[in-house]
């Protein structure tokens, strides 16, 4: 006979849903166990042959009444079947069955009823189970429950088969006696009486809770692979155990369940697997088996050396926890993927297993407990890369490189990594514990991490940090013996007072701690990507090759190295410098970056010494100390190109210290600091002179235009501007006319000039009214204007805008001598201006605006000769007008702010010409055609000036917009009379210059009274 093995690991509380499978087969051999009796020989229900069956109807509750069975004979004697097919009739509360009138004896026991929630409970009597072969009690599946209660038994006088089929629970609180008892199927058995059964225990499938110490009897217990025992909570078990291909131990959580019988295995070792989130406690020394155990969920708690057998251990997710002072044989301990806990428990044990991962290393092995666990063996075998963290107690070494050199190591505050004097290698080291090496050295950061540890290192042979990740030490060390960065980064925030520091080169020391010493080939550099000081309580070397790598800022502050002994920069020992502060360095600052009580030899600078445009870096030394020092190589002004940058350049060499010399003293490339000068010059200034030079046309132009009207010279029969009433309607007024007038101008203008190379291009908009009144003085006409206009302009290149707010006042007259017309006047403006701009460079952002006031003063003339030509009129003239502007000083606000003494301008204009009208009627109405074509030549302060300085600085020039030199003038519009007394003239004018133009509309209105 032969069977085959079906099993599955389960884990948590739930079944195992693994048996033994397959049917007895004649013609195979059985293992030598079986062969021997020591499990049942087979796993089904036999009866022999013509045995009867009774069906129970339960018209009452005792087994011994006839009336309850189908056919109506009580099943009592050898082989005789039960059937309980039908449902109890209490759902709830389940069916009893009265077992009083026995004892009976039957065969075979079949519960066949499918209640899902109440099942038969046998009372008050003794039911004998007997047959020529085995015995056997069914249980069918979604039978839910039925129990053996504590006031009845079962006595097994054969061998008894038990299945419970998966979904079924069977449990039995009284005593069970006699022969052995096989447990089949993959439902839940439950045994909480004290059982006296001798035969011993066979499990072939599903799950055997225990509520008893005694609920196996006095046999051994023989389990088939993936099966389960549940030990219930103050249970102990000393019945042996012997497994076929592993099996389940299971207790539940918030439970302690013993097992103190010894565990052997037959054959196919499998491991056992601990499940269920209680406590398992292992109590005999003798156990043996080599298949292991997987503590997959809760605590197996160890209280002898051999209780856990000969073979791996795995933690995925579970604790193995001491239960005495224990030294555990040469086993493995396996990591899973979930890691796991060794919780010393205030106890101490010892191991010589090795230690390595049994899946990817994703958990952490936590050493857990008061007390100390002291891993042995060979060095080298604990390999595993899953993390380890000594949260409690003490993990000691028991030989050299025992600890693993793969793993990342965390020492909680008040637990202790002991090295026991011997040379470990782990893969990082964190934390807030103590790590006593002794006279061993410790290796840690081969795994690359970056780490901290905020603990006590102590130990007299010193510490060697690997890895290219930084291992930062926040805490006081009481380490004396050498201390080596073989690579990445040692960052010493606390204090390694005690020892020597030799950094390899390629490796750097860090941070703004205390050191005993250093040796550096590699990089030394103060502070943790901050400034920071470095204090050495002996030497400092620098050799050859070697780097300082210093941090600084504009406030003046550096990294420091302060050594309390002799510094030695060897020659070939760089010095790199990173400013990390927000704007450029201050030329004129020496950093001291080394005190010593001693200093030999200068720093090579290795970084660009040319740190900007203008500033460049120097390295010295005196006989205690090493300097960084910072020189302006360059002015400001040689760093122009233009006339206006160079002239802003200069002013900011003169200039105070400041935010914006330092911003501009770390300004990379000479274009980089052409691009700031322009935005510092405040060119927007000179630009609005020119401006309100040019503008002083529009009131010239208005008055002029009046007095040519006035006289009828703007057309060959009528003068629109002043007219009379007659009979026979409209008619030219003679210029002696003693009528007073009143006209008015509206006029709109936009024009621009463009950039000449330094000044940026310049636009500008203006509209206004103007109003003015006249009259008769003998030959002459004289009269008043006066008005208001608003400017608005920008230079969009400098970021720069402004707006001016012009009031007007003049006076004019004019007189003809024949077809000679002479036209004069003068006039004041008064200007309210105000600015605004922009500057925003590397390192600098600044808004500056100003207010301030400006007066334009002007006197012009006109000299034209009129000539008729057929029905047109022609104008030959000649103007001059000569202009004065005077402008306040001014202060602007903001860090660049440019201050201004007040200044005049003066300018003069010469315009040739010819106007040309021509009289036309309208539907009826009387109007005037009329256009002019000129050259207007510009000379005196063509290109305006301002003169600024910054603050405390020296004054310098800025050249704005230039007026046009030349410039034609072109001016088309008609006159329409409105009424006898009123007329309206349109009219475009346009300037054109080579690099500007400006176009314009006007609107005449006079009224005679």
């Amino acid at each position: 006979m032969r069977y085959s093995v079906s099993a599955a690991r389960a884990k948590g509380d739930g079944e195992v849903n693994a048996r033994l499978a397959g049917s007895l087969r004649s013609s195979t051999s059985l293992p030598a166990l079986l062969m021997a009796g020591l499990i049942a020989a087979a796993v089904t229900p036999i009866m022999s042959g013509g045995a009867s069956a009774e069906d129970f109807a339960h018209n009452s509750g005792d087994w011994g009444s006839a009336a309850n069975w189908t056919p109506a004979t009580v099943p009592d004697g050898v082989e005789a079947v039960a059937n309980f097919n039908h449902d109890a009739p209490d759902q709830g509360l389940g069916y009893t069955v009265l077992l009083t009138g026995g004892p009976y004896t039957v065969g075979t026991l079949n519960l066949n009823a499918t209640s899902t929630s109440g099942g038969y409970r046998f009372s008050s009597g003794v039911l004998n189970f007997q047959a020529s072969g085995q015995a056997s009690i069914n249980v069918q599946t979604n039978n839910f429950i039925s129990d053996l209660d504590a006031g009845a038994s079962f006595n097994f006088v054969s061998d008894t088969v038990v299945t419970v089929d998966a979904g079924a629970h069977f449990t039995a609180d009284g005593v069970i006696s006699g022969a052995s008892l096989t447990k089949s199927g993959d439902g839940l058995l439950t045994l909480n009486g004290a059982n006296t059964y001798t035969g011993g225990t066979n499990l072939y499938g599903g799950t055997l809770s225990l509520g008893n110490n005694a609920a196996l009897g006095t046999g051994a217990v023989y389990a088939n692979g993936g099966t389960t025992i549940d030990i219930q909570n103050g249970i102990t078990i000393n019945n042996d155990l012997i497994m076929y291909a592993g099996m389940n131990l299971n207790v539940g959580s918030g439970a302690t369940g013993t097992y103190a019988g010894q565990i052997s295995e037959f054959s196919d070792p499998t491991a056992i697997v601990k499940t269920g989130a209680g406590t398992l406690v292992l109590t005999n020394n003798g156990n043996s088996f080599s298949s292991g155990a997987i503590i997959d969920e809760g605590t197996i708690r160890v209280t002898a050396d051999h209780a856990l057998g000969t073979g791996p251990i795995t933690l995925d997710g579970g604790t193995l926890q001491a239960g005495a002072n224990l030294n555990l044989p040469n086993v493995s301990i396996l990591f899973g993927a979930a890691g796991g806990t060794i919780d010393t428990n205030g106890f101490d044990v010892s191991t010589t297993a090795s230690m390595g991962d049994n899946d990817t290393p994703s958990g952490t092995f936590t050493k857990t407990g008061a007390g100390t666990l002291t891993v042995d063996g060979y060095a080298g075998n604990n390999n595993y890369a899953t993390a380890t963290d000594v949260a409690q107690g003490t993990l000691k070494a028991a030989t050299t490189n025992i600890f693993s050199a793969n793993s990342a190591y965390t020492v909680a505050s008040g637990a202790t990594l002991d090295l026991n004097n011997f040379d470990q290698a782990i893969g990082s080291l964190a934390g807030a514990g103590a790590v006593t090496s002794g006279t061993g050295k410790l290796t840690t950061g081969g795994n690359n991490g970056s780490t901290v540890f905020s603990g006590v290192i102590t130990g007299t042979n010193g510490l060697i940090k690997d890895g290219t990740g930084t291992f930062e030490l926040s805490g006081t060390n009481a380490l004396s013996g050498g201390t080596k960065v073989k690579a990445g980064t040692l960052l010493v925030s606390g204090s390694l007072a005690s020892s020597a520091v030799t950094v390899d080169s390629g490796a750097t020391l860090a941070g703004g701690g205390t050191v005993g010493s250093f040796d550096a080939s590699g990089t030394v550099a103060p502070g943790n990507n901050a400034i920071g000081t470095l204090t050495v309580n002996g030497t400092a070397k620098f050799e050859s090759g070697s780097t300082y790598a210093v941090e600084l800022n504009s406030a003046g502050l550096s990294d420091l190295i302060d050594a309390s002994g002799a510094a030695t920069i060897t020659n070939g020992a760089g010095l790199t410098v990173t400013n990390i502060g927000q704007s450029g360095l201050v030329a004129g600052t020496r950093y001291t970056v080394l005190e010593a009580t001693s200093v030999s030899g200068t720093f090579t600078l290795v970084s660009d010494p040319q740190v900007s445009a203008f500033v460049s870096l120097s390295t010295t030394s005196d006989a205690t100390h090493a300097y960084v020092d910072v020189t302006q190589t360059k002015s400001f002004g040689s760093a122009g190109l233009t006339p206006n940058q160079i002239a802003t350049g200069a002013g900011l060499d003169s200039a105070a210290s400041s935010a914006l010399v330092s911003a501009v003293l770390g300004l990379p490339s000479d274009a980089a600091a052409q691009a700031a000068f322009d935005q510092l010059s405040g060119e927007v200034h000179a630009s609005a002179k020119g401006m309100l030079l040019q503008d002083s046309h529009f009131l010239q132009d208005a008055v002029t235009a009046r007095l040519r009207g006035a006289f009828g010279d703007s057309g060959k029969t009528a003068s629109l501007p002043v007219m009379a009433y007659g009979e026979d309607g409209v008619q030219s007024v003679p210029a002696d006319t003693d009528r007073f007038a009143v006209w008015s101008q509206g006029f709109g203008s936009w024009g621009g000039t463009d950039s000449d190379g330094n000044a940026a291009a310049f636009d500008r908009s203006t509209g206004g009214l103007l109003v003015g009144a006249d009259g008769l003085a003998g030959d002459w006409r004289i009269g008043v204007v006066g008005g208001y206009s608003r400017t608005s302009f920008n230079a969009d290149d400098r970021a720069s805008s402004g707006d001016s707010d012009n009031y007007h006042l003049g006076l004019y007259g004019g007189t003809n001598w024949g077809a000679i017309a002479f036209r004069t006047g003068a006039a004041y403006t008064w200007h309210r201006i105000s600015t605004s701009r922009s500057v925003a460079f590397q390192g600098f952002t600044d808004g500056l605006s100003a207010d301030y006031d400006a007066a334009t003063a002007q006197a012009f003339g006109e000299l034209a000769y009129k000539t008729d030509a057929g029905p047109f009129a022609f104008e030959p003239f000649a103007n001059l007008a000569y202009v004065n502007l005077h402008t306040d000083g001014f202060a602007e606000g903001g860090t660049a702010a440019l201050t201004s003494g007040s200044s005049s301008s003066d300018a003069t204009f010469t315009t040739l010409g010819v106007r040309a009208s021509t009289d036309v009627t309208i539907g009826g109405v009387a109007a005037t055609a009329r256009g002019m074509f000129g050259w207007r030549h510009a000379f005196g302060d063509v290109t305006p000036l301002s003169t600024v300085a910054f603050a405390g600085g020296d004054d310098f020039t800025i050249a704005g917009a230039p007026i046009a030199r030349d410039a034609m003038l072109v001016e088309a519009g008609f006159d329409v009379q409105l009424a006898r007394n009123a007329t309206l003239g349109l009219s475009y004018a346009g300037q054109f210059g080579p690099d500007a133009f400006d176009n314009g509309f006007k609107a005449n209105l006079g009224i005679r009274f």
